[in-house]
Formats: C-alpha cells, sequence, structure tokens
C-alpha cells in the first residue's frame, strides 16, 4: 500500500522544506492547495526539483507528487483518511480553512478503525495547534469526538529552514522550484504526539518544546529582523552584505548576548551549546546564494513589533530574567526608523509616528507604556540614531 503524506499548503515551505522531508521518508506526497496553477502544474509534471544553496548545495528531485484543491473536501477528507502524516503550512490566517476536510478525514479513519494519526504545524502560530484542534473539535460528530481526537495529534513544529522570496530567473527556470539553504531540521513538540514514535527525515522530537519556540523566535527571528532594519538603514541590499558590515555585526551580536542570557536563564539551556547554535545561525545568515534582501528580512515592522513577537517578546523575556535591554531598545529605535515606501506595513508605521508621537506608537504598536524603563531606553536609542544621521 502506498504511503502517503498530506501537505496543506503547497507554498515555498511546504514544497521546499517539508516535502523534501516526507520524499526522503519514503512517502508520496499530495499537495492540497487553493492556487489552480500550481495545483495544475503539479499534476501536470508529477515532479520539481528544490535547488539547495550554498554549503551542501545540490540539487533535489521531489517525485511521486499529486495536488488536490482544497475545495474538493471530499476527496482531501479521503486524502486524510489514508494518510501516515498531515501536515500544514498555509499561514495563521488560512489554518481554520483546513480544519472541514480534517475533521471529514478523521470520522472516516474512526468509521475504518484506523490507527493514530499525526498533524504536523508548520504555522508562525504560536497556538497554532490549539487553534485547529478546536476547529477539528467544533466539527466532528458529537458520538465520535473524543475517540476521532484521542486518536489524533496536534503537533506544532518550529520552522527553522530559510527561504528567500523566489527571483523571476527562478520562476522561469521551473515554476515549481524553490531555493534554500541546506538546514533540514524540524523540531517538534513531542509531548503532543500520538502512537508511536516519529520516524521522518529531518523529524526532531523535542521536551520541552517551549524552549525550542523561544529560541527560534527570540535568536533566529529576532536577529534577522534586526539585521533587515540595520542593513536597509546603512544602505545595504542583502541581509549577508549587513552582516559584513562591522557595525551592525556588532549591535547583532549584542542583541544575541541579550537574547541569549535570557533564554539561558529562562529554560536552563546549555551555555556551550546555545553559543554553537548562534555561531551556525549567523553561518547560515551569511549564505550568500540565498539572496535574502533586507527588505524581505524587515518587512512588516508593525507585526514584527506588537508585543509577543520576536523584538517586544525578546525584550519582555529578557526584562522578565532580569537581562539588560539595551541593544534590543536600539534595535526598536531602527525598526520604529524603517520607511520602505513599498511596505504598506511601514507606511502605516510612519503615519503612526508622525500623527500620535514616538510615545503614542510604543504604546499602540509595542504595547510599551511611556513610564516604563523600556520606553526611555527606546527614546535615548531613536535620539541617538537621529544623532548619527546628522
Amino acid at each position: 500500500m502506498t504511503r502517503t503524506a498530506i501537505q496543506f499548503g503547497a507554498g515555498n515551505i511546504g514544497r521546499g522544506f517539508l516535502a523534501q522531508l516526507f520524499h526522503e521518508s519514503g512517502l508520496e506526497v499530495i499537495f492540497v492547495d487553493v492556487v489552480q496553477p500550481a495545483i495544475d502544474a503539479i499534476n501536470l509534471h508529477g515532479a520539481y526539483v528544490i535547488n539547495i544553496v550554498g554549503q551542501g548545495a545540490q540539487r533535489v528531485e521531489i517525485d511521486s507528487i499529486q495536488a488536490i484543491h482544497a475545495s474538493e473536501t471530499v476527496r482531501v477528507a479521503r486524502a486524510v483518511a489514508d494518510a501516515e502524516i498531515v501536515c500544514t503550512a498555509v499561514g495563521a490566517g488560512a489554518l481554520r480553512f483546513t480544519a472541514p476536510a480534517i475533521a471529514a478525514g478523521l470520522a472516516l479513519r474512526n468509521q475504518a478503525g484506523s490507527g493514530p494519526l499525526n498533524v504536523l504545524l508548520c504555522e508562525n502560530l504560536h497556538n497554532a495547534a490549539e487553534v485547529l484542534r478546536d476547529a477539528v473539535k467544533a466539527l466532528l460528530p458529537e458520538s465520535i469526538r473524543d475517540a476521532a481526537l484521542a486518536n489524533t495529534g496536534f503537533v506544532q513544529a518550529v520552522v527553522s529552514r530559510m527561504v528567500p522570496l523566489q527571483t523571476e530567473a527562478d520562476r522561469a527556470g521551473d515554476p515549481l522550484g524553490v531555493r534554500v539553504e541546506a538546514y533540514k531540521h524540524l523540531p517538534i513538540d513531542a509531548d503532543a504526539w500520538v502512537g508511536k514514535p516519529a520516524n521522518l527525515v529531518g523529524v526532531e522530537p523535542v521536551s520541552p518544546f517551549q524552549a525550542y519556540v523561544d529560541r527560534k523566535l527570540f535568536t533566529h527571528n529576532c536577529a534577522h529582523a534586526v539585521l533587515g532594519y540595520l542593513g536597509y538603514a546603512a544602505g545595504h541590499e542583502f541581509g549577508y552584505q549587513a552582516l559584513h558590515n562591522a557595525q551592525i555585526e556588532a549591535r547583532l551580536r549584542a542583541v544575541l548576548e541579550e537574547t541569549g542570557e535570557a533564554l539561558i536563564r529562562k529554560h536552563h539551556l546549555d551555555p556551550v551549546q546555545h553559543a554553537a547554535h548562534v555561531g551556525d545561525l549567523l553561518a547560515r545568515f551569511d549564505n550568500r546564494d540565498l539572496g535574502d534582501t533586507c527588505i524581505r528580512l524587515a518587512r512588516d515592522p508593525i507585526r514584527k513589533l506588537t508585543p509577543g513577537d520576536r523584538i517586544l517578546g525578546a525584550a519582555r523575556c529578557c526584562e522578565a530574567q532580569g537581562v539588560p535591554t539595551d541593544a534590543l531598545a536600539f534595535a526598536i529605535a531602527a525598526a520604529l526608523a524603517y520607511e520602505e515606501p513599498g511596505d504598506p506595513s511601514a507606511n502605516e508605521l510612519q503615519r503612526m509616528l508622525r500623527e500620535d508621537g514616538l510615545d503614542g506608537a510604543l504604546q499602540k504598536v509595542c504595547g510599551i507604556k511611556v513610564d516604563e524603563p523600556l520606553a526611555e531606553q527606546v527614546r535615548v536609542a531613536v535620539a541617538a540614531r537621529g544623532h548619527q544621521a546628522r
């Protein structure tokens, strides 16, 4: 019998990362998406190539694939019922739309007396597993609800493979092809998994999972965004160029020292291992073949400055652990100064700064109250940046 993986979302992460793990695990991948041209191309060609660039460069062909439009709920449900693993990478806003087909598939599995099924959540949403489980629960018939849910794991994952925006040249060569880095690790919440241990290439069950979530957000995501804001302000096009700017590198390392110390204190991480993780991360940032631009790294500053996200979340984590936040305050100031005309979020942020002032924007966007120490740190950093500009 054919072993299959259902991949909701045939975008860059779905095609450029998760499908590779499933393919190399001996599974045939069935993509579920709403983009008809992508669905048609997958079904027409039945294969595409992942271009791994930088260290470990190679071309990996992903074959034995097919695609189903998400609107074909009955067909998708049957595929879910027969699957060995289900995975989502559709974006936080679209996650709930996967629930009807998954619920219908679980009902079919329950009827057939099938074994456990795990659903990997590869979304940029801290409670994605809870959101999808609740949505599926509401759609299951009451008579089978408890049994179906007990037989299903909703398992959060941490996606760290870097996949830049694909260029016109990339798409011209192969409309399905994706350019990615070699990094191939997918930590998942071991405590949420149901049934036999995961036996999938690259999938690493870990516990406690929150340590890996925080490390990704406050190390990888935070540093990437800071690199984008500082690099953009200095006139660099690419992230790797900004990394070779001595002043930017020093500021970035200062941010990573603050977040690293907070993570070590909060989660009792091994300092040597964390330092090695940071070193590996910076080496990956230096992969010029990815062509990752400062604009991509910095885009949507309002989202990246919200209270629980990568920069403010890191600052709050530092505060809770008694770690200074001087470098993070400077990073917040750099994000507030981001003025890319093509970024609607940046334009809205600049409007708020003009109309509400710095204190108003800090409170509205970042949740930083006027009388907080962090607010004063940001004011000082903003003034220092303005002085440097003059």
